[in-house]
């Protein structure tokens, strides 16, 4: 398949999933940052250490910067929802399992069409309650996404290099990953 035709049939499939926002930028206009990477093991998130999705266990921002460099197009998409109040986390956190779902259902139905894609996810890997890190392999390899922070990403510039909101206003929570192709 042409990279036009795995285009259109990411945009096909990214509308038909439902994402609330997407936008589109060059993979060249992503940067890598340690500074981003230092925030995991500063602790913030408590996964570093404790997860095959995160640093240590998925290497360094060498590895991203290259897997980036082969990367032509970067999609950005989003699950957005309305808040009652700023407190309301009921609604944050079912959009953040509805983003996991939806970037994995994405990443499986690419993966099923043959396309060789990049898929950088919203937060660390959620799929089993307690991770097995480091005591045994992964229960879940094929479907583990890493999230861009992980990557060395800043959500934020990605959003803007996308032409997208990170901030869709006041009383709105936003999920965001990145498809690479």
């Amino acid at each position: 398949m042409d990279t036009e035709a795995q285009i259109a049939t990411v945009k096909q499939l990214i509308d038909a999933i439902g994402f609330e926002d997407c936008g589109t930028c060059p993979a060249s206009d992503l940067a890598v940052r340690a500074d981003v990477r230092d925030m995991c093991a500063s602790g913030k998130c408590r996964m570093y250490g404790h997860s095959w999705a995160c640093p240590p266990a998925i290497g360094g921002i060498e590895k991203y910067q290259k897997l980036i460099d082969q990367r032509r197009t970067c999609f950005v998409v989003q699950t957005v929802r309305k808040l009652e109040d700023e407190f309301d986390g009921e609604t944050m956190m079912s959009a953040e399992r509805e983003q996991k779902a939806r970037i994995l259902k994405l990443y499986r139905r690419l993966v099923a069409a043959g396309i060789d894609t990049l898929v950088l996810a919203a937060g660390t890997c959620t799929l089993c309650e307690t991770c097995s890190y480091p005591d045994a392999p992964c229960r879940h390899p094929e479907s583990r996404l890493v999230s861009m922070e992980a990557a060395g990403l800043l959500v934020y510039q990605v959003c803007e290099a996308a032409g997208i909101p990170y901030n869709h206003g006041p009383l709105t929570i936003a999920y965001t990953s990145a498809v690479l192709l």
